[in-house]
C-alpha cells in the first residue's frame, strides 16, 4: 500500500514539473528595465532616422540597430507582444547579445561572438523571441529574417499584417 502512496507522488511532481516548463515556455511575465540608466524609446523622436534609411544588408547597420533596440527599446514596430523595454540585457553584455541576434539572420557579426553570447540571448530574449528565435506565434518580432524589421523602412510605416 505504502509503494503506491509514493508512486502517485512521484506521479504528480514529474506533471508538476512539465506543467511548470510549459507554462514557462508560453508565457512570460512582463519585466521591469534592469539598466536604469537606459532610457526608454519615445516613438518618433528618439529613433535614429539612420536606421529608417539604412541598408538592410549590411551587418554593421543590423548590428548597431540590435544594439540600439537592447539598450533603448522600441514600440515601433505594433507586435501584439508589446513595447520591449530597453535594458534587459547590462549594456556590457548586450553587444554579445546582438552579434548573436545578427547570425541569427544569417548576417556574420562584424565583431567577435562571446561564447556566451547563446546563453545571455536564450535566458533573456528566448521566452518572447523563442530560443530559435522566429518570434512566439507573431506575437513579437522574429529575428532570423534576413531583412529585419526597422531598418530600411520610414518612421511611420506600421508593419504588415
Amino acid at each position: 500500500m505504502e509503494g503506491k502512496y509514493y508512486e502517485r507522488v512521484a506521479i504528480a511532481v514529474i506533471l508538476a514539473v512539465i506543467l511548470y516548463a510549459v507554462l514557462r515556455q508560453c508565457w512570460t511575465p512582463p519585466r521591469k528595465s534592469v539598466a536604469k540608466s537606459v532610457s526608454k524609446e519615445v516613438p518618433g523622436k528618439a529613433f535614429p532616422e539612420e536606421f529608417a534609411k539604412g541598408d538592410p544588408d549590411d551587418p554593421e547597420t543590423v548590428y548597431r540597430y540590435i544594439l540600439y533596440v537592447i539598450n533603448h527599446g522600441s514600440s515601433r514596430l505594433g507586435f501584439p507582444g508589446g513595447v520591449m523595454e530597453g535594458g534587459y540585457v547590462s549594456t556590457e553584455d548586450a553587444p554579445k547579445v546582438a552579434c548573436y541576434v545578427t547570425e541569427l539572420g544569417g548576417h556574420r557579426c562584424p565583431y567577435p561572438v562571446a561564447e556566451d553570447a547563446g546563453m545571455f540571448y536564450t535566458s533573456v530574449c528566448g521566452g518572447c523571441h523563442g530560443d530559435d528565435g522566429k518570434g512566439l506565434h507573431g506575437a513579437y518580432p522574429d529575428l532570423t529574417r534576413p531583412h529585419l524589421l526597422g531598418i530600411g523602412r520610414r518612421l511611420g510605416e506600421r508593419r504588415p499584417r
